[in-house]
């Protein structure tokens, strides 16, 4: 192996990368990672040194730039570059650690769309519960006014009478029904622990980042520069944010602009963190803005009208506050503020 060949292959090793060079059929030089994952001695045949590796000796024979997947179970992807006239640069990728990051980002997400219909289910029990009550109370009294005036004009009307009595007591074990599905929904209190708001970002936007790049939406980002700490439930708080940017990511589908953005941004003032989530799509009009957070009101075909009226639900458990503004450039802003723990430092703005 030459001088400069040797001193390569030591810069690369520094990348972490397993490499190596090729002359022809001959093994020229490896770098750290690859001795490590394959030893080899520099001048011997490369396709005898591949041969431990499944499928390896294969991707020699390759095109340049043709990523070949090797290994038992193709937990590796090797790949040849052209580094001059004589030498070729092989590279030999790990997807375990890949793979391994993409199935916790997937456990991520399914536990978000777990936690995102827990909540459905746990709103839209409440608001039932709420707006039933009303008509089996007033059902209740009906029947008992009923069999009142029954049993004064037609006391003789025993059949008729206890109709009535099974009726009014069918309705109040509706209603007992209707109270234990409320105690159970309203049972889920906020886990107070402390938050960092700026992480809590972080960590929504990445359960995102396929949606994202996949509308090719630029994010404006103005977080504070430390910490925005709140007490708080991360579930639910995450919950909320999620719900905010999937929204804004609709907006932008319907009525695509030339170039989309979210703009997200953190302020810490007044013993209070407000953080606010834009978008530059169509907006909305004001009777929708009038039905905002009313349950089971949604202009999307297939909504159910309860996310909005869920965010504001979780907000107020943490003695927060949700609202919606318009943006002076066009586009929806809403925004939520929670108590804040610490004050914090000025903000840092960057695009992504």
């Amino acid at each position: 192996m030459t001088r400069v060949d040797a001193t390569l292959m030591h810069a690369l090793g520094d990348l972490g990368e397993a490499l190596a060079i090729l002359e022809g059929d001959f093994l020229v030089a490896l770098n750290a990672p690859m001795q490590a994952l394959l030893p080899g001695e520099p001048g011997g045949l490369a396709e005898d040194w591949a041969l431990p590796l499944h499928g390896l000796a294969t991707a020699l024979s390759a095109p340049l730039g043709a990523r070949t997947r090797c290994g038992v179970s193709g937990e590796y992807v090797a790949q040849r570059v052209a580094l001059d006239a004589r030498h070729v640069l092989l590279r030999l990728d790990d997807e375990r650690e890949r793979l391994h990051h993409l199935q916790r980002q997937l456990d991520d997400r399914e536990g978000l769309l777990f936690t995102s219909r827990s909540l459905t289910v746990s709103e839209m029990g409440s608001v039932l519960a709420h707006e039933l009550n009303q008509p089996i109370g007033a059902t209740v009294n009906l029947l008992r006014g009923l069999k009142l005036r029954l049993a004064r004009r037609h006391p003789e009307s025993t059949d008729e009478l206890a109709a009535l009595d099974k009726a009014v007591q069918q309705v109040s074990y509706a209603s007992q029904i209707i109270g234990r599905i409320r105690e159970y929904t309203q049972s889920r209190q906020p886990k107070t622990e402390r938050l960092d708001l700026v992480d809590l970002v972080h960590q929504s936007l990445a359960l995102l980042d396929w949606d994202l790049q996949r509308e090719s939406v630029r994010l404006v980002l103005r977080l504070p520069l430390t910490e925005a700490p709140v007490q708080g439930d991360a579930v639910m708080l995450q919950q909320v944010l999620i719900n905010l940017l999937r929204n804004a990511l609709d907006a932008l589908r319907l009525d695509r602009p030339t170039e989309p953005v979210i703009d997200i941004e953190l302020q810490v003032e007044a013993g209070r963190a407000e953080l606010r989530v834009g978008d530059n799509g169509p907006g909305i009009t004001p009777q929708t803005e009038a039905r905002l957070f009313v349950p089971f009101s949604s202009t999307k075909p297939n909504g159910m009208g309860l996310g909005l009226s869920i965010c504001r639900s979780l907000i107020e458990m943490h003695q927060g506050r949700l609202w919606f503004t318009r943006r002076e450039s066009g586009g929806c802003c809403f925004h939520f503020a929670l108590p804040l723990m610490a004050a914090t430092s000025p903000t840092l703005e960057k695009t992504a």
